[in-house]
């Protein structure tokens, strides 16, 4: 596997915990845990994860941020911030595999639970673009096409929500105004 095929957004299949008897169990976020995993390709890592639904769980979010390195089959994440200030400044080493669109991190629990440090798995899906990222890349795509300009914001007001052109409705407006303080003046 190289870096290039690991840059990417993945969305989180499952988090399991590897138990003494080698079979395994849901991790701390509970049974159906969502979470995204971003790889960036100047070697930025973001990860964030949380709970769902109402069963009971040891956790209900984590998530960090800071730099990934991957060596082999080794993937160690450099940890600058995190929502658990005990991973901040540690470097968390896990054996990565790549199964297709498929990625599958294994490593030890940062704290021991009972007296032992357990394996844990968490296994990634490559995610595909949706709903609202489809529309700010549409969005992108003219602006860089050169046929609409400005940024793009959401419009709370409408139905659903829609992408306008700020820039566009901030010009009017200062339009509109320059034109009422001419009439003013004169």
């Amino acid at each position: 596997m190289t870096p290039e095929e690991v840059v990417g957004v993945w969305r989180l299949a499952s988090y399991t915990e590897v138990g003494e008897d080698g079979g395994t169990v849901a991790g701390p976020l509970g049974e159906a845990p969502a979470g995204l995993l971003i790889y960036t390709a100047d070697g930025h890592v973001a990860v964030s994860m949380m709970k769902t639904g109402d069963a009971p769980a040891l956790e209900t979010y984590m998530g960090y941020s800071g730099q990934w390195l991957l060596a082999g089959d080794r993937m160690t994440h450099r940890v600058q911030v995190s929502a658990h200030p005990r991973m901040a400044g540690t470097e968390q080493i896990r054996r990565v595999a790549l199964d297709g669109e498929t990625l599958s991190l294994r490593g030890t629990a940062v704290t021991p639970v009972g007296g032992r440090a357990p394996e844990r798995v968490l296994t990634w899906r490559r995610a595909k673009p949706d709903g609202i990222a489809a529309d700010h890349i549409a969005a992108d795509r003219i602006a860089a096409d050169g046929t609409a300009s400005g940024s793009t914001a959401f419009d709370s007001t409408a139905s659903g929500g829609t992408a306008s052109d700020s820039t566009e409705s901030d010009s009017t407006a200062s339009d509109e105004t320059a034109e009422q303080q001419e009439k003013e003046t004169h």
